[in-house]
């Protein structure tokens, strides 16, 4: 959401499988095992999950039109060199 001093995250939900995922997982640094075993037992402390510095995460999906509701599948792609 785009706010007077910048924009802003209200929430991101993402599951393992999902392009979301696969881009901002690698920018998170330690044991995911522990960060997620922490979780799950109610002891993960704030400065349990670091992220690192300076760095950004972009991800491109392309998908047929429609989705994520009922899509048409077996599409050609193309036109990737215009990109």
């Amino acid at each position: 959401m785009i706010t007077p001093s910048g924009p802003k995250v209200i929430e991101f939900n993402c599951r393992f499988g999902d392009p979301e995922t696969q881009v901002v997982l690698p920018l998170i640094e330690g044991d995911l095992y522990h960060m997620l075993s922490s979780c799950a037992t109610g002891q993960l402390s704030e400065k349990a999950i670091s992220i690192s510095a300076d760095t950004c995460a972009v991800t491109v999906i392309m998908a047929s039109g429609g989705y994520p509701g009922s899509y048409a599948k077996g599409h050609m792609i193309s036109g990737l060199e215009r990109a």
